[in-house]
């Protein structure tokens, strides 16, 4: 019998954090996993560290979005729950200036690169990822 041991790296990513708390987005470090140093299209995140109501809705969901930008391609993951009973997202409802979000609950972008892999969120994606949000 032969037992192979597999090392994981843990690594912390930049994401955005929609709030249903407050009334604007913030920068948070999401915590990731990998299965070995070269393989970063294993990364594995961990957005319920940050996501809030667990009581009422303990599942996450996730959707893949492609923005276009003239020839640039941006593409996020965004996580969040879907509950009746959710409250209403503060910074959502400050970003579409008092319209009624679609959305409830807290929410998280991440970054995916290239290889369908989470990397880091730099500034031009937290503007984008806004204008995604705005949507």
């Amino acid at each position: 019998m032969i037992l192979s041991s597999v090392q994981t790296y843990e690594l912390q990513l930049r994401a955005r954090l929609y709030s249903a708390m407050r009334p604007i987005p913030r920068q948070v470090l999401v915590n990731s996993r990998q299965a070995n140093y070269k393989a970063h299209h294993t990364r594995s995140p961990f957005p319920e560290n940050h996501l809030s109501d667990f009581a009422t809705q303990p599942y996450i969901h996730n959707c893949a979005v492609t923005v276009y930008e003239g020839a640039n391609k941006y593409q996020f993951m965004v996580f969040f729950k879907r509950h009746i009973l959710l409250r209403s997202s503060r910074c959502l409802h400050a970003l579409l200036r008092g319209h009624r979000a679609i959305l409830k609950g807290d929410a998280i972008v991440m970054r995916m690169g290239s290889l369908a892999a989470y990397v880091n969120m730099r500034e031009r994606d937290t503007i984008i990822a806004d204008w995604l949000m705005k949507q």
